[in-house]
């Protein structure tokens, strides 16, 4: 399972990810339950000054796989139930299911692995370990 949380070379180009590219800051901006504008807003701090820095990003990182994870079954109980339950349904209606799909799980999905890509590269240039180190 390690293996599949591990940033892939394909995310990594230069100093940037592909998740760049598909416009996860914007995503992430307007996040309804948890986005950069909402946690302003309702001044939620991402590090707590408590604990030490590092404990707390290695700890972020493993949130990012538990919410992955969530996203991940939700994303596979969707196709489940539409495939077994809309067997006979219009291009429209499935181009709807997917971007419902896109907002409620894809770009969730890929917001969690750029959020790890993040956290693991402060961990690095920290001089602290990877998780990722002992694979």
């Amino acid at each position: 399972m390690k293996q599949y949380f591990r940033p892939k070379k394909f995310e990594l180009y230069k100093n940037k990810t592909i998740y760049d590219l598909l416009g996860i800051k914007g995503f992430k901006k307007y996040l309804i339950t948890d986005g950069d504008l909402v946690r302003h807003w309702r001044k939620v701090k991402s590090i707590s000054s408590g604990k030490s820095k590092f404990d707390e990003l290695y700890k972020a990182e493993r949130e990012t796989k538990k919410y992955e994870i969530i996203h991940l079954i939700f994303l596979l109980i969707f196709i489940l139930i539409v495939g077994i339950k809309f067997k006979n349904i219009t291009l429209f209606n499935w181009v709807i299911i997917l971007l419902i799909n896109l907002y409620a799980n894809i770009y969730p999905i890929f917001l969690q692995r750029y959020n790890r890509i993040r956290i693991i590269r402060v961990l690095i240039k920290s001089g602290c370990e990877s998780p990722y180190n002992n694979d």
